[in-house]
Order: structure tokens, then C-alpha cells, then sequence
């Protein structure tokens, strides 16, 4: 990780679970942490418990499905605290409903903030990275194992779809970065089921207790495809709790 001391990470969902855990990471690590979310309370929070790191951490409110707040965000960022070399696209929604469910609002908000909000902040990222030329950028997808599978249950299909547009998102990446001849990385990293608020949301759903990991464990996961040597790209890694089978969804 040395190669990566002093320099700036952009995490996206930084206010709990996985994002909060990978901003301190990296922060620890020695990075320049720009943690953004919409719970600006919360964030401030985990600025304080990074306060004695090696790195550092500062704080963006964005809402991920605004353009505009990305676009504004990104801009802030460069200005305070320098041209972005990796960003962790982490914030996504997870919401216990069906396709055949009359609810619009829920299943807009799941594609916009886990399709729309990470491909506009890749784009900006690149975007950052090609003008100050920045060519050993890094881009991680916090995937999902729903991104290779289909739950065989009711209630997650909105959330599966659009952990697979995630998978094929991040392979498109990779070959379009290649074509424009940059070698920045891009790396899914798709867990099972992470001890989150969204883990008690699918517990509560399913009625029963599922093996988990925690979040520690993704962002060791963040840091060891951010540990390889520049020419070696960890596409996909999956990461599951011991025992955890696509039965245990059911």
C-alpha cells in the first residue's frame, strides 16, 4: 500500500457499514480519504475517529443519484485535497420488494443510487484521472454475490439486477480503459452477506439467521486488490461467510 500514501480516495456510502469501514482503511493506510454520503451527522463522526491516522479524512455530503452533487462534489475534492486516484464505488440501496409490487419510488431509487449514481462518479473519476494524468488509478465496485446469482426467493430481484448490470459494468470498464491505453485498474468485489443494516433488513425479511462477514472483512478485500503490483488487476473477487450456500436465502 505504500504507492498509495498521500493519495486521494474518493468512498462513496462512507457513513456506516462497508464504506465507513473501507474510508478508515484506507485512511489508516495513509490516503487521502474523501468519504462522501447524504448523512452528513454520521460522516462527521467517522472524521473524528480517523483524526490520529496516517492519512487523513475529510467529509462531502452526496447524494449519489443528483448528478449535479457528484459533479460539485468531485470538483471540491480536487481543489482541497488533490486529483483522485482511487475511487470505491460502495453506496447502494438494498429494499425487500417484488417485481410484481406497484412501488415505483423504491425501485427507482435502487437502480439510481446502484446503476446510475456509481456509473456517474466512475465517469467524473476517469474523467479527473485523464486531465491531471493520473494512469494508475484504481476503480473498485462493491458488487454482491446477487451479481452472479439470482436469489431464489421473492423480494431481492430489483437488488439482483442491478448487482449484475455491476458485473458487466465493470468488465466493459476494463476493456474500454484498455482501448483508451490508461492503465488504471477495475475491480469488483462482490461479497455474501455482510453484518450491516442491510443484512438485519434481509434477516428480518427471511425469518431466519444467515452466516455473515463482517465489514472488516470487505475492506481487507479492498486493500489487497489495492496491494497488488501495478500490473496485475484483480477483476472479481468474491469474498462469503463459511457455510453461506444461495439456499441460505430461501
Amino acid at each position: 500500500m505504500d504507492r498509495w500514501i498521500g493519495r486521494v480516495a474518493v468512498v462513496t456510502g462512507a457513513s456506516a457499514g462497508i464504506g465507513e469501514t473501507i474510508a478508515s482503511e484506507l485512511a489508516r493506510y495513509g490516503m487521502k480519504v474523501a468519504a462522501l454520503a447524504r448523512r452528513l451527522d454520521k460522516l462527521q463522526k467517522l472524521k473524528e475517529s480517523c483524526k490520529d491516522f496516517k492519512g487523513s479524512l475529510e467529509i462531502y455530503k452526496c447524494d449519489v443519484t443528483k448528478e449535479d452533487e457528484i459533479a460539485n462534489t468531485f470538483k471540491a475534492i480536487v481543489n482541497e485535497l488533490g486529483p483522485i486516484s482511487v475511487l470505491v464505488n460502495n453506496a447502494g440501496v438494498l429494499k425487500a420488494i417484488t417485481l410484481t409490487d406497484i412501488d415505483q419510488e423504491s425501485a427507482r431509487c435502487i437502480y439510481e443510487t446502484n446503476i446510475i449514481g456509481l456509473v456517474t462518479c466512475t465517469q467524473h473519476a476517469i474523467s479527473i484521472m485523464k486531465k491531471h494524468r493520473i494512469n494508475d488509478g484504481h476503480i473498485i465496485h462493491i458488487n454482491s454475490i446477487t451479481g452472479h446469482n439470482v436469489l431464489p426467493s421473492t423480494g431481492t430481484g430489483h437488488y439482483c439486477a442491478t448487482k449484475h448490470a455491476v458485473t458487466s459494468l465493470t468488465e466493459s470498464l476494463k476493456n474500454e480503459l484498455s482501448a483508451l491505453n490508461m492503465e488504471t485498474r477495475v475491480t469488483s468485489i462482490s461479497p455474501g452477506l455482510v453484518k450491516t443494516y442491510m443484512a438485519d433488513t434481509l434477516i428480518d425479511y427471511y425469518k431466519h439467521e444467515m452466516p455473515t462477514i463482517s465489514t472488516k472483512d470487505v475492506s481487507h478485500c479492498v486493500v489487497f486488490a489495492l496491494s497488488m503490483p501495478p500490473n496485475v488487476n484483480v477483476t472479481e473477487l468474491t469474498v462469503q461467510p463459511v457455510k453461506e450456500t444461495i439456499s441460505s436465502f430461501m
